[in-house]
């Protein structure tokens, strides 16, 4: 059966090579689109959501849209690249803009893992209860974090790379910190599934989003035919872009 997607957090056009591996990998997918960009066409085999970060009722229409093009969602891709919002947010400083970073660097990526946890179990949930089938479906949730080097990181290191800006090392932190307890807080509910993958600038996926989407993709593929489930620890564990299977010597925390 044709799994179904919603890819969020890396909206169009700079979100299209990563949808693609997704297409590419079977899925029916749903990528979101910047509020203030609504011309940005989606790629082949995917259909656009507009998404305002900063409003949580924003996020809700996204899932819901998302189930209703696809009629239920298996998977929802949640990606933070801290090298694109550098570039995107440049050298923001001052209290206008650290507000900017909270709202849609931080709560936004709140909102929409809400939302989807909660539209889309309510939705399998029904589709069970009204189905001859006798397995539940079960929801994942990937968070994806491509990291930079902060700013103390390059001081203290020497480092020559470009290094974070304060405000988006924060909302970075945020999103790892909020992606680990999320997880954990749902680690007993049978009715889905985490999935914690870290990017840093040293991985040869770094720089190719199309190759790293089909690397997660047949990951999650190799994850699904484990004869033995992924351990708590496991699960709760992130998992390097590029290990070659699960259990293997590719999780750090």
């Amino acid at each position: 059966m044709e799994r179904t997607l919603l890819i969020a957090g890396k909206e169009l056009p700079d979100g299209e090579s990563f949808a693609s591996g997704a297409v590419a990998s079977g899925r029916k997918t749903i990528i979101t689109r910047n509020h203030t960009d609504e011309s940005a066409s989606a790629p082949n085999g995917t259909t656009a959501v507009t998404w305002n970060r900063p409003s949580a009722l924003s996020a809700r229409s996204v899932v819901l849209k998302a189930l209703n093009e696809c009629g239920h969602l298996d998977e929802c891709v949640i990606i933070f690249d801290e090298k694109f919002f550098i570039e995107k947010y440049g050298s923001a400083d001052g209290t206008a803009e650290n507000v900017r970073v909270i709202e849609e660097l931080i709560s936004s990526y709140q909102y929409m893992t809400m939302e989807a946890i909660t539209r889309a179990l309510k939705k399998n949930k029904m589709d069970f209860s009204t189905s001859a089938e006798t397995d539940k479906r079960k929801f994942r949730i990937v968070f994806l974090h491509k990291t930079s080097p902060s700013l103390s990181e390059c001081v203290v290191s020497k480092l020559t790379a470009k290094p974070s800006t304060p405000f988006i090392s924060t909302a970075s932190q945020a999103f790892k910190t909020y992606a680990q307890n999320i997880a954990a807080a749902n680690i007993e509910n049978e009715d889905m599934d985490f999935l914690l993958v870290n990017c840093d600038p040293s991985n040869e996926l770094y720089t190719n989003d199309n190759a790293l989407s089909s690397w997660l993709f047949s990951y999650i593929a190799a994850v699904d035919a484990l004869k033995r489930p992924l351990t708590v620890k496991q699960r709760l564990t992130w998992t390097k872009a590029g290990t070659k299977s699960p259990g293997a010597f590719g999780f750090f925390g």
